[in-house]
């Protein structure tokens, strides 16, 4: 099984040190579009200790240099594009992503996508996490790491790890 990697995604499992629910639940062939690889390791975007996770991270993934998006989707960014156009073009089991645009438009376009919530859900329905542990992911992830969801979204997803 194959995952294709956007940015959001990794740099909040970094920061939760939870880059290894990537490879354990969505297969082990990980890839990451160039220009992604190069906006999550850079300085402003993560601190230094989630520089080394995602720089160990990256070691064992596949880097697509992949410049070739045509996409004309002018509110996604670049490196969105690209991550969207390398996904199409080849079809990966699952598209890794939280931004809800780009969800949006690879749910259209027939890719399966999940995000960081998805993930750590999988992670407790596989029994990897413990849903305590998943909650307190995500308190960490929107108090101190700016992970921004909808009140809707985290209440569901505190409502289905209460269950």
């Amino acid at each position: 099984m194959t995952v294709v990697c956007d940015a959001s995604p990794l740099i909040f499992l970094a920061k939760l040190n939870r880059l290894d629910l990537i490879s354990r639940l969505l297969g082990p062939e990980v890839v990451v579009v160039e220009c992604v690889a190069r906006e999550v390791t850079r300085i402003e975007r993560a601190g230094e200790i989630e520089r080394a996770r995602l720089e160990a991270f990256l070691a064992s993934a596949t880097i697509a240099p992949f410049t070739g998006s045509t996409l004309a989707a002018g509110r996604l960014s670049t490196c969105d594009r690209q991550t969207l156009g390398y996904a199409l073009r080849e079809r990966p089991d699952f598209l890794l992503v939280d931004e809800r645009l780009l969800r949006r438009i690879a749910d259209e376009q027939g890719l399966v996508t999940i995000g960081t919530l998805g993930l750590l859900a999988a992670a407790v329905n596989h029994g990897h996490l413990s849903a305590a542990d998943a909650l307190h992911d995500l308190d960490l992830a929107v108090s101190r790491h700016g992970f921004r969801i909808s009140i809707a979204l985290y209440q569901r997803f505190r409502h289905e790890m209460d269950a």
